[in-house]
């Protein structure tokens, strides 16, 4: 779910041009993207997906926001050993839960004890929320009667994401994913909040300038600081950042000099012992990078549906939901 310290670094280095709160309705009559699984994962976890869901939308169309949802499709080979840690860390937290609940029904505890069970528990069982094939069909029903676009992404949601920011096919994305900066994405809304309708706006273009880097630059930064395909790096932003700094110098000495120099992977492979495998650094680095080549752009050409009130006020009351 991207790269360690990124969101403090970047709040540490960039003005306010770059990042900064808004409400929704900045954003009318713009058409916005949606990474739905972090969402999706949200809602459970609050238990109140449809409704939730409902409101999200509801929201968005009171700001005449255009939405669009995109749905996780099949996970890349190269997350696979991810995801199985993923996994067995959800089955530790799940059984630890367990043992929690059980031993809260046999003990005698006095009121902070109980308390303190509870606190912890509740901090469990966010860590193994599992979205169900049910939960994804139930929330395209609803947006189906609801009169909402959504698409399948062929691999992760977040890439195609980026997709449509970047071809402008949306405006930004709504998303709490830093890999959407991996991408390159444009607009990236982060900490969206159904109560107050606000979300922290991060507009790239700035942040690079801010930054004095190029899109290229930031990307090999972040790659090699280690993402979700290279975690077991021993590698940091920190250090990275560090390492930039001397690369920039070498650069601008180079230029100065009138003489040709290379790209920061090679120069870091060249001088230092910090790239371990320059191939498949390289490898990961492309993963990341999008262009109209990616995707059929023609498949996302946005087609407005109609929405269905009688078939919404069923879905919804089937979840509990009253229409005042």
């Amino acid at each position: 779910m991207g790269i360690k310290n990124l969101n403090r670094f970047l709040k540490e280095k960039c003005g306010k041009k770059s990042i900064y709160k808004t409400t929704l309705s900045t954003f009318e009559n713009k058409t916005l993207v949606i990474d739905t699984s972090i969402y999706l994962y949200q809602f459970i976890g609050e238990n109140a997906l449809m409704e939730n869901m409902y409101l999200f939308i509801s929201i968005m169309k009171s700001c005449k926001i255009i939405p669009i949802f995109i749905f996780d499709g099949k996970p890349p080979q190269e997350k696979r050993e991810l995801i199985k840690e993923r996994s067995t860390k959800k089955k530790i937290a799940e059984t630890k839960f367990n043992e929690l609940c059980k031993s809260l029904e046999e003990k005698k505890l006095n009121e902070h004890e109980k308390r303190m069970i509870e606190v912890e528990m509740d901090a469990l069982k966010r860590q193994f929320i599992r979205v169900q094939d049910k939960d994804i069909a139930n929330v395209k029903k609803l947006m189906d009667a609801y009169g909402v676009v959504y698409y399948d992404a062929p691999n992760e949601a977040d890439e195609l994401c980026a997709y449509f920011v970047k071809m402008g096919l949306a405006y930004g994305c709504i998303s709490d994913d830093m890999d959407m900066f991996l991408y390159g994405c444009p607009i990236v809304l982060r900490n969206f909040s159904l109560l107050n309708q606000s979300v922290s706006c991060y507009e790239t273009v700035e942040i690079l300038k801010d930054l004095d880097m190029s899109e290229q630059q930031f990307r090999e930064i972040l790659v090699i600081s280690g993402t979700d395909y290279n975690r077991n790096m021993e590698t940091t932003l920190h250090e990275t950042l560090k390492w930039f700094q001397q690369y920039k110098q070498y650069i601008n000495h180079s230029i100065a000099n009138n003489r040709q120099y290379y790209g920061f992977y090679l120069w870091l492979t060249k001088n230092t012992k910090y790239v371990k495998d320059f191939h498949s650094l390289i490898k990961i680095h492309q993963l990341f990078v999008i262009n109209d080549m990616n995707f059929n752009k023609d498949k996302y050409i946005y087609v407005k549906k109609i929405e269905n009130n009688k078939k919404l006020q069923e879905i919804m009351s089937e979840s509990g939901f009253i229409f005042s």
